[in-house]
């Protein structure tokens, strides 16, 4: 089975199967078509097939009279800054973030550094299905530029953004795990700017991760081990295109990725007012912050192009997921993890407080993810069937099925990068979290039978 994830924001597969060079530039020519003929920048993660599926985006942007500037490896937030800052056509990011080494996808940029929402990206969609794309002539061809330097812009404008004085003085240990991703060889770069003693883990961007490249406890074996043995004030994980983090506490307590958007919002909300926007898979932790910072919390489906939208139509001051993603649109409007790596280490500068602490700090929920294969040809209508196991209680259909109770909440919904149905649960109890997950999970195999 090919196994193809078309989306708003772009296209992802596993590579050699469902994503081809051909099927790449056909999908480049649709976005140049779209960008009319502008400048494009293109980055990619370490991903061994990177270069190929970049070299195919490239071409088929050079035949439709696009210039393109090749930022070669390099991570999502860096290329969606360099976007806006050089007011390009718009970008493509050649990467799978959280995805395992098989997979790749085009991530298409707007011309504002964010994802393309969904009216953008039903617009690059029909210019793909109807085949409306430019094949320029031989004396209006693109031209291709080489550029790795979009990364010195982006650390000046993140260096000015941030309280770089605080965070020097501190003279914090810090662990980093890169996952041989687009992070790695820019550690040293990040921690030059914020004044830090970097120990690196996976800094190599040799292409093969050393675990899967999505940062949750259960990969954060060895930056639990070396935070312990060197004694470091906080350990990060990302994923391979540096969009989403994870942290360690300086006690080695790897903290669900469900912390990193509500202990910084704890503390960016601080004497701010506006919404915050989030997913509707996300713990419940968000919204007790928000509630007691007097902000209001907005909901939209999972993705980055989801809550950059809903950010703007609500004109909210901060955007975020359960999964370690984090948006400050004072900065820029994209889920960015040095930005998140550096305001958390401005947070314990300036309040002089353990990250343990500013954990302990948050409500405590208990959170269980889950994730069930289903062929794509049923799996809409498994979905549906599962309402019916909620017993007429009231589902929010916002994103899937959603149900909420006294304790928490069970959430199952369609994912949109592999062909599974994910199924989530949270309680402030949790044993209870789990047999609301294990319930589901069982119902689900017996609407797949």
């Amino acid at each position: 089975m090919k196994l193809l994830k078309i989306g708003i924001s772009g296209v992802r597969g596993i590579v050699g199967e469902s994503i081809t060079p051909p099927l790449v530039m056909d999908f480049a020519s649709a976005f140049g078509a779209f960008v009319g003929g502008k400048l494009v920048l293109i980055g990619r993660d370490t991903r061994v097939h990177g270069p190929m599926l970049q070299s195919a985006s490239a071409a088929a942007l050079l035949s439709s009279g696009c210039d393109v500037v090749d930022l070669g490896i390099c991570p999502t937030p860096v290329l969606q800054h360099a976007v806006r800052a050089r007011r390009a056509g718009g970008g493509i990011a050649v990467t799978a973030g959280h995805n395992d080494i098989q997979w790749n996808a085009l991530t298409f940029i707007h011309s504002g550094g964010t994802y393309l929402n969904s009216f953008q990206g039903a617009e690059v969609l029909d210019l793909y299905h109807l085949g409306r794309t430019k094949k320029a002539d031989t004396d209006h061809l693109g031209t291709l530029t080489g550029d790795a330097g979009a990364a010195e812009g982006y650390f000046e404008a993140l260096g000015a953004f941030l309280d770089a004085d605080a965070v020097r003085r501190a003279r914090f240990k810090v662990v980093i795990d890169a996952c041989s991703g687009a992070g790695a060889d820019l550690l040293e770069r990040f921690a030059a700017l914020l004044g830090f003693d970097l120990i690196p883990i996976n800094n190599e961007p040799n292409g093969f991760f050393p675990h899967d490249p999505e940062p949750r406890p259960r990969n954060a074996q060895q930056v639990v081990s070396v935070v312990k043995a060197v004694g470091a004030d906080a350990g990060f994980l990302l994923n391979s295109d540096v969009s989403r983090v994870s942290l360690v506490s300086e006690t080695g307590e790897s903290l669900s990725e469900e912390f990193t958007f509500p202990l910084l919002a704890d503390s960016y909300l601080a004497g701010r007012s506006g919404v915050v926007v989030t997913n509707f898979s996300t713990s419940r932790m968000i919204e007790d912050v928000a509630a007691a910072r007097r902000c209001p919390i907005v909901r939209t489906k999972v993705g980055q192009s989801h809550a950059i939208q809903a950010l703007f139509q609500e004109e909210g001051v901060l955007a975020g997921e359960g999964s370690g993603g984090v948006a400050i649109p004072a900065f820029q409007s994209a889920f960015d993890g040095f930005l998140t790596m550096g305001y958390i280490l401005e947070i314990l500068a300036r309040s002089g407080k353990r990250l343990s602490a500013l954990a302990g700090a948050l409500p405590r929920y208990h959170i269980v993810k889950e994730k069930i294969y289903c062929p794509p040809s049923i799996i809409h209508s498994v979905v549906n069937a599962a309402e019916a196991l909620f017993h007429g209680r009231a589902v929010d259909t916002g994103d899937g099925l959603r149900v909420e109770d006294r304790g928490g909440w069970v959430q199952v919904r369609i994912s949109a990068t592999e062909p599974m149905i994910r199924v989530i649960a949270e309680d402030r109890n949790k044993e209870r979290a789990r047999v609301k997950a294990d319930e589901i999970l069982h119902e689900l195999e017996l609407l797949m039978r």
